[in-house]
C-alpha cells in the first residue's frame, strides 16, 4: 500500500478512539451528576423525615 492510504487509515483510527474517549468521558460525567442529584434528593427526603419523626415526638411527650 501507498504511504497515503497508511496516512489515511491511522487517521482514521486515531479519530474513532479520539471519539471513544471522548464520549465515554462524557458519559461519566453525566453518570455522575445523576448520583449527585438523586443523593441531595434523598438528603431532602431524610431530613424531612426526620421532622416528622421529631415533631410526633414532641406531640408524644406533650400529651404525657
Amino acid at each position: 500500500m501507498s504511504d497515503q492510504v497508511w496516512v489515511a487509515v491511522i487517521s482514521t483510527l486515531g479519530s474513532i478512539i479520539v471519539a471513544w474517549i471522548t464520549a465515554t468521558a462524557n458519559s461519566r460525567k453525566a453518570d455522575k451528576k445523576d448520583k449527585i442529584s438523586e443523593l441531595e434528593e434523598l438528603r431532602k427526603e431524610n431530613a424531612k423525615l426526620k421532622e416528622k419523626i421529631k415533631s410526633r415526638g414532641n406531640k408524644k411527650n406533650g400529651n404525657k
